[in-house]
């Protein structure tokens, strides 16, 4: 086998989420029915989260992708708030809120900005986002929550922590001494702080193989369903 006819390399930092969104690509030639993050549902995280009653009041739905968590949350009887970077992720999250009949408010946003949401949620909930963003991008990310986040607002953010393979699957993966300086005083209280997995779709061995290096498809873990579990951060942290 050639290098021209080898599986291409999948660069996760180099992704292009819409492109992604639009052609169900990862990189040019590996065509998915799904991307690795659409697992249909909230993450059972959340979802366990959501039953403690630590989610209330106006939710920011941040990096919502396709819709499953805002639309889970607001048919619970959440007022949910949905924005992602990509708009066709948008325009799936509408159709499938329209589809489901609820309410939820999407709309095409960048992260590190957030205009226009001043001063305007209680909860924030942050699925596989922060690992998404480079250094730079994610203090401006961290500056725009806080402008968004009323006093005493809660943050629960699930990210991609720095492991053996991280670099195969995780844009920025990012370590525990960067999220305890970023969530402290004078402007956050950071209340939670674990190791945990996030659920996500095994894929296909094309795409497989694209990603890790020989044998260690080994290394990983999956659940029941046989969904693929990664290493991740669970973050929560309320603005102080």
């Amino acid at each position: 086998m050639t290098e021209s006819d080898a599986t291409p390399q999948i660069d996760p930092s180099t992704i292009d989420f819409e492109q992604a969104y639009q052609r169900g690509t990862l990189v040019e030639g590996l065509v998915m029915d799904r991307l690795p993050w659409e697992i249909g549902r909230p993450q059972p995280l959340l979802v366990d989260i959501e039953r403690t009653g630590r989610i209330t009041g106006d939710v920011l739905d941040i990096g919502c992708g396709p819709g499953d968590t805002a639309i889970y949350l607001a048919g619970l009887g959440h007022r949910v708030t949905g924005l992602d970077f990509a708009p066709t992720a948008i325009e799936k999250a509408r159709a499938s809120a329209a589809a489901q009949g609820v309410t939820v408010a999407f709309a095409v946003a960048d992260a590190t900005v957030l205009t226009g949401y001043d001063q305007r949620f209680d909860t924030v909930v942050s699925s596989a986002l922060a690992h998404c963003l480079d250094a730079e991008q994610r203090v401006a990310h961290v500056a725009a929550l806080l402008r968004v986040m009323r006093p005493g607002a809660r943050l629960i953010q699930f990210c991609f922590s720095q492991s053996e393979f991280a670099e195969a699957y995780a844009p920025f993966a990012i370590a525990e001494e960067e999220l305890r300086a970023t969530f402290r005083a004078p402007d956050w209280r950071l209340t939670e702080l674990r190791a945990d997995k996030l659920t996500a779709i095994s894929p296909p061995a094309a795409i497989r193989d694209s990603m890790l290096p020989e044998g260690a498809g080994a290394q990983f873990e999956f659940d029941a369903d046989g969904g693929l579990l990664l290493p991740i951060w669970v973050v929560e942290a309320e603005r102080v």
